[in-house]
């Protein structure tokens, strides 16, 4: 894929390679998420994270290689504080229930936050 080049306003210019045009706006805010949600991450202090930015959310995973069930819910409880949450065990039917998540905000940013558990639900 040919790179977007953009003006100094942050406008987006014809992609040679494709014909269309590249949106100088999700980029730029996608960049700003990734940013924001990797000086989250750099300030927790917790190593090994799994970071997504997409259009719509930052998704930061505890994985499972990292430490045991009770190391990682306190993990996710840690980062959802600081994200503005609170970690909670997913009830609802499927292959997530269990899971320990929590939903927050990083620089105006909506983050998901969690970790997988073989553990029965309480």
């Amino acid at each position: 894929m040919t790179p977007a080049i953009f003006s100094p306003a942050g406008t987006a210019v014809p992609d040679a390679g494709h014909g269309g045009l590249l949106p100088a706006r999700p980029l730029a805010a996608q960049a700003h998420a990734l940013r924001a949600a990797a000086a989250f991450i750099e300030q927790a202090g917790i190593p090994g994270l799994s970071l997504t930015v997409d259009e719509d959310q930052i998704t930061i995973q505890v994985p499972v290689h990292l430490a045991g069930p009770a190391s990682r819910t306190a993990a996710v409880t840690l980062l959802a504080a600081a994200a503005g949450g609170q970690a909670s065990r997913n009830m609802r039917p499927g292959p997530t229930r269990g899971w320990i998540r929590a939903e927050g905000q990083i620089a105006g940013h909506h983050v998901r936050i969690f970790t997988a558990t073989t553990e029965p639900a309480p």
